[in-house]
């Protein structure tokens, strides 16, 4: 499909019809979610804060080196690491109730047709 598609008439809604056309932020990316938190806000709408989850890396690493200088086995009684598992916020999303029930709804119909194409 050109880029001048869109303007032909033929390809345009109809008088009871919509045409949405979907565009990319400048700032646009693509995120991985390990999961969710959040709730209801103050003025009602449903926040979610979106994270990955991996273990921390460490802050400092000491190695051996080997006769020829060249990187060794690992200190790792030297390492410091905060020892934890960590969340890494990757956005928040603020939605009206609707839309958050719309969604959950969207999910739900996304995860029912994956295990429907499994089975098949």
């Amino acid at each position: 499909m050109s880029d001048e598609t869109w303007r032909d008439p033929l390809k345009g809604p109809d008088k009871n019809e919509v045409a949405i056309d979907y565009v990319k932020a400048p700032d646009f990316r693509v995120m991985w979610a390990d999961g969710a938190f959040g709730g209801v806000t103050p003025n009602g709408h449903v926040h979610c804060a979106l994270y990955t989850e991996r273990y921390a890396i460490p802050r400092r690493q000491i190695f051996k080196l080997d006769e020829a200088g060249a990187l060794g086995p690992e200190v790792v009684e030297k390492q410091i690491s905060r020892g934890s598992v960590v969340r890494e916020l990757s956005c928040d999303l603020f939605l009206s109730p609707q839309t958050a029930e719309n969604l959950a709804h969207w999910l739900l119909s996304q995860v029912a047709l994956m295990k429907k194409a499994s089975e098949e």
